[in-house]
C-alpha cells in the first residue's frame, strides 16, 4: 500500500496519525496506540456516505496568467456552498483594468465576463430543471447545466471581491452551456446578472506563482471532524476495538469489561461496515497508480445500483415506485494528483474498465432535444448510491440518483448524459483492458485475474495473429489441392473460414490497440 494521503493529529500526543481513507472511521496512532474515533462532518453519520475533499486547489490569490491574449492575476476567493459541496470563484484582474471570474468546481474550469448583452427573457428559477430546461442567448441555445441554492460566508471570502459579504447570504445561480460557451445567471439582483464565458483547462493559462503539490496534498489531505482518543477509565491504557459488534469493550492491559454505549455500537457497526466496503472494491482506497509519468492516489470510490430509467426518473422528481429491483452495479473510482487533478475510473459489473472524462465543451446538440448530434443512441438507464467511501469533490449520499443516456462515440468509446434536477454533464469514456488498470497501480502479473463478476483480459493480438498465421500456413497445401483436383471444398471452406473469423475477432487483429499507457 501507498504512502497514506489524508492525516490528522493524535490528541493524546500530538503526532500526525494517517490514514488511507477519508472516511476511515478509527485510526491507530503509531506513537501512543492510542485509538482515535473520528466523528463528525458526515463521516459516520450513516458509514455509506463519502466524505467532502475540501481545499484540492492549485490556485491561490497572487496567481497570474493569460486568457485570450489578456494577462491577469486572481486578487480574490469566494467559496459557494451547496447541500452537497462548494466551489471556488477567484475573483480575477487583468492588465488593463477589467475584471473577471475564474470559476472552480471539482474538476471543471470556466472563465467568465459580465455579458456585453443583456438577455431578453430571464426564465423564473423555480421552473428550472437542469438538462431540461433551455433558453436564447445571441441566437444560441443554451441548456441548463447546473441549478443551485447557495450559501455564501464572510469567513470563506479572502482578498479583495467586487461587493461586501455580510456574515451569511443566501442566493440562487444557473449555469447555462452551448458547446464551448458558457453562461452565468446570477439571482442576487433583479434582473439577474448575466456572465459569459467559456470552458478552459489550466494547463491553457500559462499559469504562475500556483500552489505547489506538497502545500495542495497537505490541505487537501487534512482530515475534517473531531476525533478523540479511546482509553480505559480504569488505568488509562489504550483500548482498541474488537472487530465485530459486540456489546461490550475489553481492557487489554488490566481485562475491564468497558460497556459500550449506543452511540458506541453506532461507531463499531460504521467502523466495521467500512472494513466491509473495502474489501469489496476491486481497487483499494489509498492505493496509488503511475499514469503518464505522475503519480496519482485513489481518494474514493462508490458502488451504484443500475436501474430501469423510468424508475430512475419517477424517484428523481419525488415519486417512489414501489418493487424496484435492481438490473445492474457498477463501480467508480476517483483518482487524484496534486497537479493534473482528478481523474475517473469505471468498472462494470461484467469486468469491462474505462477511463472517464466530464467534458467542459459540450457536444453539439439537437435544436430543443438534449441529444448529441450525429451519434447513434444506446441505452438509457439510471443508477443509485449503495455507499461511497472515501473523498470526493461533492458529497456523495446512499440514494443518490442519477439519469444516464449513453451514445457510441467511436470504436471502443461512447459520450454519456448524467441529469439530475440540480445537474447536468457530459462525459467521455473510454474502454481500457484489464491488465492496463493492474500495471498502473503496480501489478506487473501477466496472469489474468478474476473477482466474482470479472471477465478474463483479452488474449494477446500478437498470438492470435501468431495462431492465425499457423493455422494458414499449415492448411493452405490442402487448400491448393482440393482446388487443384476440382473435389467439393464447399464444408473444408465453410469450416476454415468460420476458424479465421474466430481468430481475427478474438484477437482483434485488424484494430488499433486500446492498451493506454
Amino acid at each position: 500500500m501507498s504512502e497514506p494521503f489524508f492525516k490528522t493529529d493524535c490528541p493524546s500526543c500530538g503526532a500526525p496519525v494517517h490514514a488511507h481513507s477519508a472516511t476511515a472511521v478509527t485510526l491507530v496512532c503509531g506513537f501512543c496506540h492510542s485509538l482515535l474515533v473520528r466523528q463528525g462532518a458526515g463521516i459516520i453519520d450513516s458509514g455509506r456516505d463519502s466524505a467532502l475533499l475540501e481545499d484540492f486547489s492549485p490556485l491561490q490569490i497572487g496567481t497570474a496568467g493569460t486568457f485570450a491574449n489578456r494577462p491577469f492575476a486572481i486578487i480574490g476567493r469566494l467559496q459557494a456552498k451547496y447541500d452537497a459541496g462548494m466551489w471556488n470563484e477567484w475573483y480575477v484582474q487583468f492588465e488593463d483594468g477589467a475584471n473577471g471570474w475564474l470559476s472552480e468546481s471539482g474538476d471543471q474550469y470556466v472563465f467568465t465576463l459580465p455579458a456585453a448583452e443583456p438577455l431578453q427573457e430571464i426564465p423564473e428559477f423555480s421552473s428550472l430543471v437542469a438538462g431540461r430546461s433551455s433558453l436564447i442567448y445571441r441566437n444560441k441555445r443554451f441548456w441548463a447545466a447546473d441549478v443551485r441554492d447557495i450559501v455564501l460566508e464572510q469567513a470563506a471570502a479572502q482578498g479583495e471581491l467586487p461587493f461586501a459579504v455580510p456574515p451569511q447570504m443566501k442566493n440562487q445561480v444557473a449555469d447555462w452551456r452551448c458547446e464551448q460557451i458558457f453562461l452565468t445567471l446570477d439571482y442576487a439582483s433583479s434582473p439577474p446578472e448575466v456572465f459569459v464565458g467559456q470552458g478552459v483547462k489550466l494547463a491553457d493559462l500559462q499559469l504562475g506563482n500556483t500552489r505547489s503539490s506538497e502545500q495542495v496534498t497537505d490541505s487537501a489531505g487534512r482530515l475534517k471532524g473531531t476525533r478523540q482518543a479511546e482509553s480505559c477509565p480504569n488505568c488509562g491504557s489504550p483500548v482498541q476495538w474488537i472487530t465485530g459488534l459486540t456489546p461490550s469493550i475489553l481492557c487489554p492491559s488490566c481485562g475491564s469489561n468497558l460497556d459500550a454505549t449506543e452511540g458506541k455500537l453506532e461507531l463499531l457497526e460504521a467502523n466495521n461496515r467500512r472494513e466491509a466496503q473495502a474489501d469489496a472494491f476491486t481497487l483499494k482506497i489509498g492505493s496509488e497508480a503511475r499514469i503518464n509519468n505522475r503519480t496519482y492516489t485513489l481518494i474514493g470510490a462508490v458502488r451504484k445500483d443500475e436501474l430501469e430509467p423510468e424508475d430512475a426518473f419517477n424517484l428523481m422528481f419525488g415519486q417512489k415506485p414501489l418493487g424496484i429491483v435492481p438490473v445492474g452495479r457498477w463501480t467508480e473510482y476517483l483518482l487524484f494528483e496534486p497537479q493534473a487533478g482528478f481523474m475517473w475510473l469505471v468498472e462494470s459489473g461484467d469486468g469491462e474498465w474505462s477511463v472517464s472524462e466530464t467534458l467542459n465543451v459540450w457536444p453539439r446538440l439537437y435544436g430543443d432535444l438534449f441529444q448529441p448530434q450525429g451519434l447513434p443512441k444506446l441505452y438509457d438507464y439510471g443508477g443509485r448510491v449503495v455507499f461511497a467511501a472515501g473523498a470526493f469533490y461533492w458529497h456523495i449520499r446512499q440514494g443518490d440518483v442519477d439519469f444516464y443516456s449513453d451514445y457510441r462515440h467511436n470504436s471502443n468509446g461512447k459520450l454519456c448524459a448524467e441529469c439530475n434536477r440540480h445537474e447536468a454533464a457530459w462525459s467521455q469514456s473510454t474502454t481500457i483492458p484489464y491488465r492496463t488498470v493492474r500495471r498502473w497501480f503496480g501489478d506487473t502479473n501477466d496472469t489474468p485475474q478474476y473477482s466474482a463478476d470479472m471477465r478474463p483480459d483479452e488474449p494477446s493480438r500478437w498470438l492470435m495473429l501468431l495462431l492465425t498465421t499457423i493455422f494458414v500456413v499449415i492448411n493452405l497445401p490442402a487448400w491448393i489441392s482440393m482446388f487443384v483436383t476440382e473435389e467439393d471444398i464447399s464444408l473444408a471452406a465453410f469450416v476454415s473460414a468460420m476458424v479465421l473469423y474466430f481468430l481475427v475477432k478474438r484477437g482483434n487483429i485488424f484494430t488499433e490497440s486500446d492498451d493506454e499507457e
